[in-house]
This record gives C-alpha cells, sequence and structure tokens, in this order.
C-alpha cells in the first residue's frame, strides 16, 4: 500500500518542468512498453513467493519488463488492451534463477536455476564489504605498517572484482576493495590512495579472504597551499546566459513516456540496468509516421586500465552489467545538468528487495537552441539571407559510477538526424605517488601507464568503451546493410569516382572505415521513395579508438570492445554486449557468441551495435575536476527523405501569446 502510494506520489509531483509542468499521470501501464508500474512489481513479487521461489531472504537482482512481442507492439494502436509479463532474476541460497512472470493471468510462467551465473552487486553487498574490510585484525595491521593508526580517517570503497579467476569457485561472491585516506586531501571529494593494498572479501561468506599486500608504502603528506580546499574559491560569477522558453515549450508528453516534439516521436522507459531505453523512434513525413527504430540504449559500459599492479590488475568495469546504469542514476542540476526550462523526471527503479525506490530528478527532457543555423544561404545578387536557427530535443540521464559521471544523451534534430551522444566527466581514478613534480628529463620522455596530474598524484592511463543496441527498423523491420565506399577507376580513358555498394553477408563485425566513403548504413529494400531509392539510415561513426592490448586478460569478459561495428539479426535473448551475466564471468557470453552462428541478415529483421571508445591519456588539465569530454554517433537519412526535412522551417520564432 505504502509503494502504491509513493507512486501516485511520484507522478504527482515528479514529472516537473522547471519552467512549466508536464502533463502527469498517476496510474497505469498506459503502453505494452511501459517500465513495470509497483503494483505489477508487487504482484510478481508475490506470486513468486506463493509459488515457493521466494522468501524475505532474496534479492531480486533484475525485475523489468518482458517485453510484448514485437510485432504485437508494432500492431498495437491506443486504447486496445495488451498482456503484460514481468523477466525477474533472483539470488537465493547463492544461486541465481530466472522467472518469467505473466502479469496478467497472474501466474509463474516459469523458472529456472542459471547455473554458475552471477548477478549484479546490490548497495547491501557494498556496504557488507566495507564494513568486514575495516574490521578485520589482518587489514589494521598493514595500515599500522603503513603508519595509518585512525581508522576513523579512513574511507574504504569496494569494487567489482573483475573477470574469474583461475581456480577460483565459481560460486564465490567476491568482491576487492581499496582504500583511502581522508588526511591531507587535494580534493573535498576525493581521499588520498593507500597504496599496494587491496582486501579480498567474499560477501555470501562474510569474511575477508585474503590481502592483496604488495609492501608499497607511499607517504601521504600535506598538499602544497595552491591544492586541497582552499584552491576551490570561485571565481566572479557571470552575466546570465539561458536558454528560455517565453511562449512555452514544444514538447508534448502523454502517459509514462510518450514524447512528441515537432515531427519526431519516441516512447521512454527507465531501467536499472541500461539506464533509459528509447522505443517506436519516429518520424512525421507530411502526415506518415515512418518507423526508423524499434529500440536503442545502452548495451554495455567497459573501462580497462592499464596498470600492472596486483591492486590495479583486475580494474576493467562493465558498469552496466556488474552494477547498474539506472541503478546507479544521479539527480540531475537545474541550470547546470540540464537547462532551466526542462522537463525533469523522476524515475522509479526496481528495488534489490523486491520493491521500488525513487531516483528524484534522473531524466530531464529539453529542447535548445545551439547557436548554430539548421542551414542557410547568403544571396550576393540580393543580398539576402535566408537562414533557420538549428534546435534539437535531448534526452539526458548521468549514472555515476564511482568516479565518473556519463552525461548519455539522446538527441534528434528537424533534419531527421538521431546523436546518440556520452560525455565523460566527475574525477580521475588516481594513485599516490612520492613525487612533487616532473623533472625536465622527465617531462618530454616516455610515460609508463600514467600521468603526474598534481602533487603526489598520478592518474592512470585507461579506455572507455560504451556499445549501443540499436534496432533499427527503416520504413519496417525487414532491412538489409550495406556500405558505400567510393574509389577510382578508369571509363573511356578519363579518370572518374565511383561509389560501389557492398552488402554484409552474415553477422558479425562489420568492416570499418571512419569517413563518408567507407559507412555503413542499414536499408529497406521492399520500399521506395518518390525518386526510386529505397531508404536507409546512415551510421556515421566517428569515434572509435581500437584498444591498445585487446589481448589483456581484462578483455576476456568483453569482446565487443575489439570491434568499433557489429551487426546481430534481431533477437530479444540478445541485449547485453557482454552477456547476461559478466560480473565475475570467466568467459564472453556475448556479442562474439551472438554472431558465431554467422546467420544471414539478407532483408531480415537487424541490430547493430556501434561501440563508442576513446583513450583517456591523463592531464594535469583533469584535476581537481574533469573537464567533460564529448563523443558521438549519428544516424543521418540517406535516400529516406525526397527533399532535407528541415527546409520548412519556419523563418522564425512564433510570437509570445499576449498576456494582461
Amino acid at each position: 500500500m505504502l509503494r502504491r502510494f509513493l507512486y501516485i506520489l511520484m507522478f504527482a509531483a515528479g514529472l516537473l518542468g522547471l519552467g512549466h509542468t508536464a502533463h502527469a499521470q498517476a496510474a497505469g501501464p498506459w503502453h505494452p512498453l511501459d517500465a513495470l508500474t509497483p503494483q505489477e512489481i508487487e504482484t510478481a513479487v508475490s506470486l513468486l513467493q506463493q509459488a515457493g521461489h521466494a522468501d524475505s531472504a532474496t534479492v531480486f537482482s533484475a525485475m523489468t519488463l518482458a517485453e510484448a512481442d514485437k510485432q504485437a507492439v508494432l500492431a498495437w494502436t491506443q486504447g486496445q488492451p495488451f498482456t503484460r509479463k514481468a523477466f525477474v532474476v533472483l539470488r537465493r541460497d547463492r544461486k541465481t534463477f530466472e522467472a518469467n512472470v505473466d502479469l496478467t493471468a497472474k501466474k509463474v510462467l516459469s523458472h529456472r536455476e542459471v547455473i554458475g551465473a552471477q548477478t549484479s552487486i546490490t548497495q547491501e553487498e557494498w556496504s557488507l564489504a566495507r564494513q568486514i574490510t575495516l574490521d578485520d585484525k589482518g587489514w589494521q595491521n598493514a595500515m599500522r605498517a603503513r603508519g595509518i593508526t585512525d581508522f576513523t580517517k579512513v574511507a574504504c570503497t569496494p569494487l567489482p572484482a573483475g573477470p574469474r579467476e583461475a581456480g577460483s569457485a565459481q560460486s564465490a561472491r567476491v568482491l576487492k576493495v581499496p582504500c583511502f585516506s581522508l588526511e591531507h586531501r587535494l580534493h573535498p571529494a576525493h581521499g588520498r590512495p593507500i597504496e599496494g593494498l587491496v582486501a579480498v572479501v567474499d560477501v555470501d561468506a562474510k569474511e575477508l579472504v585474503r590481502l592483496i599486500d604488495d609492501g608499497a608504502k607511499v607517504e601521504i603528506g600535506p598538499p602544497p597551499a595552491t591544492y586541497g580546499a582552499a584552491s576551490w574559491s570561485p571565481r566572479d560569477p557571470m552575466k546570465p546566459v539561458r536558454n528560455m522558453l517565453p511562449a512555452g515549450s514544444n514538447i508534448s508528453i502523454r502517459g509514462t513516456y510518450q514524447v512528441a516534439w515537432q515531427n519526431w516521436s519516441f516512447h521512454l522507459r527507465a531501467d536499472r540496468r541500461a539506464g533509459a531505453i528509447v522505443s517506436l523512434v519516429r518520424y512525421n513525413d507530411n502526415g506518415r509516421a515512418r518507423l526508423i527504430a524499434y529500440q536503442m540504449h545502452v548495451s554495455e559500459m567497459f573501462v580497462p586500465y592499464a596498470v600492472p599492479d596486483p591492486t590495479w590488475a583486475f580494474r576493467g568495469y562493465l558498469d552496466a552489467g556488474e552494477l547498474g546504469l539506472g541503478y546507479l542514476i544521479s539527480s540531475l542540476r537545474a541550470g547546470a545538468d540540464c537547462p532551466a526550462q526542462s522537463y525533469v523526471i523522476d524515475l522509479l527503479m526496481p528495488s534489490d528487495k523486491g520493491g521500488m525506490f525513487v531516483a528524484p530528478k534522473a531524466l530531464c527532457i529539453f529542447e535548445r537552441a545551439t547557436g548554430n543555423p539548421a542551414w542557410r544561404h547568403y544571396d550576393a545578387g540580393t543580398q539576402r539571407i535566408a537562414a533557420r536557427p538549428e534546435i534539437e530535443l535531448v534526452v539526458r540521464i548521468i549514472p555515476t559510477i564511482g568516479n565518473y559521471d556519463y552525461v548519455i544523451d539522446y538527441i534528434f534534430q528537424p533534419r531527421g538526424t538521431i546523436k546518440l551522444r556520452a560525455g565523460a566527466t566527475g574525477l580521475d581514478a588516481i594513485r599516490s605517488s612520492d613525487q612533487a613534480k616532473v623533472s625536465p628529463k622527465q617531462a618530454l620522455a616516455e610515460t609508463p601507464r600514467d600521468t603526474l596530474i598534481a602533487p603526489y598524484t598520478v592518474a592512470p592511463f585507461h579506455e572507455h568503451f560504451i556499445s549501443y543496441r540499436i534496432d533499427l527498423d527503416i520504413d519496417g523491420p525487414k532491412n538489409l546493410a550495406v556500405r558505400d565506399t567510393l574509389g577510382v577507376a578508369t571509363e573511356n580513358g578519363n579518370r572518374v569516382v565511383k561509389r560501389t555498394i557492398h552488402a554484409q553477408p552474415g553477422e558479425g563485425p562489420m568492416a570499418f572505415q571512419p569517413d563518408h566513403a567507407g559507412n555503413w548504413r542499414i536499408a529497406n529494400p521492399n520500399k521506395t521513395t518518390a525518386l526510386g531509392y529505397a531508404p536507409s539510415y546512415q551510421i556515421v561513426h566517428g569515434h572509435y579508438q581500437p584498444p591498445v592490448d585487446g589481448q589483456s586478460p581484462l578483455f576476456v569478459r568483453a569482446g565487443f570492445a575489439r570491434q568499433p561495428l557489429w551487426l546481430t539479426r534481431q533477437d530479444p535473448r540478445e541485449t547485453w554486449a557482454a552477456g547476461d551475466y559478466p560480473v565475475l564471468s570467466g568467459g564472453d557470453t556475448g556479442l562474439p557468441a551472438y554472431v558465431s552462428d554467422k546467420d544471414s541478415v539478407h532483408n531480415q529483421d537487424l541490430v547493430i551495435w556501434p561501440t563508442l571508445s576513446f583513450r583517456h591519456v591523463t592531464r594535469p588539465e583533469d584535476f581537481p575536476v574533469l573537464p567533460t569530454l564529448w563523443h558521438e554517433i549519428r544516424l543521418r537519412p540517406m535516400h529516406f527523405f525526397d527533399r532535407d526535412p528541415s527546409h520548412d522551417l519556419a523563418p522564425r520564432f512564433a510570437k509570445p501569446a499576449a498576456t494582461e
């Protein structure tokens, strides 16, 4: 009853436009793809308990919508009834189980153990591992050997333990725990790492299994006067620079949540693992709501570090699969994280205990003027300027994964382009050093594995790989993948530039060349435009850097990161680029396994998996905070429209309605 009340309260107060209010809905579901409601989660838990599959100690690691058949969703119209099902991952008695529950018929459809699978890490396990470490006598002695005796000034931060170590039991529930000194900070939110010591904790057994202690003792002394809390005094504030909506918003939001803006429409829901899922992306082309993407979301984030030290060598995080982008989603601050005129939405997320928790102000939707022309032309003869301002719609979440904050944007433009944009900010992961500054000889010399970014502080080199799962349905589900390549040929003795079109024959990695001449597109061979083309969307992928060391043991769970672009046939069982259960896995059950059968992809329902990646060679300019690093992938219409869909943008904005 309390959960239901919180749900109603959330929707009464949660869909808050900071400059206006959206239409709130207090019940549901309203759409087949809506996230599970508190009442539905309560029903699922109750049915599992009645069937003897769950008890008060059961951990519900995942409880999410089991989506209806794709064709049924595409055929559904507003007002028609629909069936609701839940997919549940449970952890009970140190074992992992999967269950499917029919919420409409109120019955458990299936329940099975998944042998050897480890579920995502819970908040309770983090807290438990931290306390076990602080209470352990062996750890305390190792601290004293480093001159640290006041444990109230030590903070420990449990981490995923990386790939399963050779010889370890599949069932061991292990976290690795480094610690930080809270004295002599260089940064108000960042302790100084205590080097050379990591605790290995089994949270099931509730014991510290062993210490990784390489004996390193880096003295942690006071920082220079120009660092620390005193260095954080802000400069004088600027005069206001704002993106205002004097006539109100152009965004329409119905239910939970169907969004419309200009000619775009899509469905949006929150997900504990993916963060946000965007579905049924359509563009209204002169009265025709044309389907472009059935669904798109972040599938995995992989962050491997390049430090061979045993207290660092395990650090190759799979942030979605091990932790959950929605589980660690952070609240948004108006005027900084999102413009002041945004719709800001409180999100409900399933909890580990079989209930719900509110993630306050966790998602924003806004339109913005970029300050760029959408298009323009100057006529020298008449001296007239024809120009239109570029306005775009943005859906944004910001998961905070330890020291990193990831700004995840889905951007829609009137020209028919969709941008998948990711910004990395927050704080660099750091190590303590005994060096205050580099010597002149070191300044331009080869640098092994890290950079001195502040006195006595180094930041290791690392990489980021973000995999998106994008189910493109260009004017319908039956598509094919083609690649346009420009080259030089000879015709009648003349050199000409020709375009060659290659079709991808089967599932697998897609040959990649980061320029327009080598771009892939997804085309519908069953439809034609007025000009006779097969409508298609181009994948403009300009942000991929291959792994520096793709054979590192850290990549045993993340084979997707070795390729910039993958293609599979649509399969609802293939959702996560690193597989369903990457926690403490000893192998890869994700994309490399999905494509191993090399199924034909000609005129099939296709999914593309672009990997956005960048190498982070750290700099002093990354300290004390990391300026946001932006990277993006664009989905751009090619032969989809008969002309530029933004050609008819109005030359000026509507005037605000007169007020008395």
